[in-house]
């Protein structure tokens, strides 16, 4: 480094102060330059031998500990102009401006509240369970509702916004009390990835809201599965992986879709898990009773209508004890003793009614939604009746159909929309358009899931009528099910 005339020392002396002064980060280089300007001062009577020494001494000083500072730019008097300004520099590692390609910030911001708190009353009694056949050697199990439990009761939602007027918000807000509202700014750019395919985000979730609800449930229930939806992957990473997408959802479904796109709930400033599933059994599931983890916005709440417009409500499954131990001895690979009346022994939810926890032949326990999965059930909210064979008589070997009787239930009609026609969002591309590109290609998978990741979801019709099942063309995956128990204790739980 050069030695700096007295002039230039003077000036820099200057710079110091005003730097100083603007709280810059170059106020200790500026401490330095004005205690070599007042040495150099005080030294003036001095022979210029000595002068030439410590001009040398600070240069040195000066240098090593330009060398210790190596993470900053240390601006000289060259890099000011005539007003004392830095004419260039270099910015700090943290400032993330140096060297980075910009990009468009996208900070969430609170959606505007539309919430009415609609009356939820005159809902027909519930007079009686299912009436039980009682034949010796076989097991009723009685479900209520489809699916888990934890979250959002589809069903409760479509009838939630068509008797009480409720609005997407207020079904949001019951399902998944303490969250809020935010606006995340998706644009055209924004994608998700559902089952391995990548898409914008209005044709994806329009296609995932399309499978799981079809377009006939009221319009402030599409949307508020459009913002669970989307949330739902978010809190994924954008990545939805255990969803499916439905091609050609009807413009509806995408009209809902466009009015809350890129709306997401959120719990302490972060994406929520939105659960849902398609019905409960007239009240939500805690989250631990089904699943490990305890999340607080994933409580149990009221779901009134599912107790009365339900057909999966008191859903009985005929079984008998012989295939009943098959399928416990080939799921959990033990041996059932002769006493069936032991082989299922639940423990329930003071609070809700789910069963919690199943004993089974006092050999093992397992969580309750597991035990649903393992025989295929509808719900984890079950009953367990046996009707013993007469005394001394042996449960026979060999297997046997089940006979699922649903509930005796009044069929409620669905929506009608004029404008209920299929678009082109989730048309495949072909080759001649873009063999390389896979974006917007939702063809419906060819292979179906494993059982502990699905169950079909219900669509409600465009008839009068509503069937127990779309057995014709189910959905082939239901959001409430893709927690398993492995993933619901993952550390983006905890």
């Amino acid at each position: 480094m050069k030695t700096e005339t007295p002039f230039k020392r003077a000036v820099a002396a200057v710079a110091g102060a005003v730097i100083a002064f603007t709280g810059s980060g170059y106020t200790a280089s500026a401490a330095d330059t004005t205690t070599t300007t007042a040495s150099t001062t005080t030294g003036t009577a001095s022979s210029s031998s000595d002068t030439d020494t410590t001009a040398a001494e600070t240069t040195t000083e000066a240098a090593e500990q330009e060398e210790q500072e190596i993470e900053w730019f240390k601006a000289t008097l060259d890099d000011y102009d005539d007003s004392l300004s830095l004419i260039s520099y270099e910015a700090s590692p943290e400032s993330g401006s140096a060297g980075t390609k910009k990009t468009k910030s996208k900070k969430p911001s609170p959606v505007e509240l539309n919430v009415t708190g609609g009356y939820v009353g005159d809902i027909p009694f519930f007079e009686s369970e299912p009436e039980i056949e009682s034949t010796p050697g076989k097991f009723a199990i009685v479900t209520y509702g489809w699916g888990h439990g934890v979250g959002m009761s589809q069903n409760g939602a479509n009838f939630y916004a068509t008797y009480s007027d409720w609005t997407y918000q207020d079904i949001l807000f019951h399902y998944y009390p303490g969250t809020y509202l935010m606006d995340t700014c998706v644009d055209d750019e924004d994608e998700l990835t559902v089952n391995g395919v990548k898409g914008d985000v209005l044709s994806m979730v329009s296609q995932i809201v399309f499978n799981e609800v079809g377009g006939t449930m009221s319009y402030e229930a599409i949307k508020a599965q459009a913002v669970a939806v989307y949330t739902y992957c978010m809190y994924h990473n954008g990545n939805g992986a255990d969803l499916r997408c439905k091609p050609h959802p009807p413009q509806v479904v995408v009209d809902a879709v466009s009015d809350v796109l890129g709306q997401a709930l959120f719990y302490n400033d972060d994406y929520a898990l939105t659960m849902f599933s398609a019905s409960s059994g007239g009240i939500t599931a805690n989250c631990d009773e089904v699943f490990w983890a305890d999340l607080p916005y994933l409580r149990s709440v009221s779901s009134d209508y599912d107790a009365c417009y339900d057909p999966h409500y008191g859903t009985v499954t005929y079984v008998d004890d012989f295939q009943l131990r098959n399928m416990i001895e080939k799921a959990y690979n033990i041996k059932l003793s002769d006493e069936p009346a032991r082989w299922i022994q639940p423990e329930y939810s003071d609070e809700t009614g789910y069963v919690t926890y199943v004993n089974i032949d006092d050999q093992l326990t397992v969580k309750g939604y597991e035990f649903k999965l393992a025989l295929n059930l509808k719900s984890s909210k079950f009953n367990v009746f046996y009707t013993p064979r007469p005394e001394g008589e042996a449960i026979p070997h060999g297997s046997s159909e089940i006979e699922v009787v649903d509930a005796d239930y009044e069929y409620t009609p669905g929506v009608v929309y004029p404008n209920n026609h299929p678009t082109s969002i989730g048309d495949p591309k072909t080759p001649e358009e873009d063999p390389e590109d896979t974006t917007g290609t939702t063809e419906e998978p060819t292979e179906e899931p494993s059982e502990d990741t699905s169950e079909p979801t219900p669509e409600l019709p465009t008839s009068t009528e509503i069937p127990t099942e779309t057995a014709s063309d189910p959905p082939v995956s239901e959001i409430t099910d893709t927690p398993r128990d492995s993933d619901i204790t993952s550390s983006a739980l905890q």
